[in-house]
């Protein structure tokens, strides 16, 4: 049975950064206050990427879903 992780993505000048994992997208989407502090984030209809946080139209970060298999 497959499990799911959140992956917060931090969107710098060279790139994305993965920086922190959680559980839940909540917790993902609250780890965030610790590496960017400003931005609304938005809900998206696409469950590979539940939640993106911007300022304006320029994303900041974004929540990523992916399936880890259990060994």
């Amino acid at each position: 049975m497959p499990q799911f992780v959140y992956v917060l993505e931090v969107v710098r000048d060279g790139g994305r950064i993965r920086a922190h994992f959680a559980q839940t997208a909540g917790a993902a989407q609250r780890a965030a206050r610790k590496y960017v502090g400003r931005g609304v984030w938005v809900p998206t209809p696409d469950p590979a990427t539940p939640a993106r946080l911007l300022d304006g139209d320029t994303e900041l970060a974004r929540v990523v879903r992916e399936v880890v298999p259990l060994t």
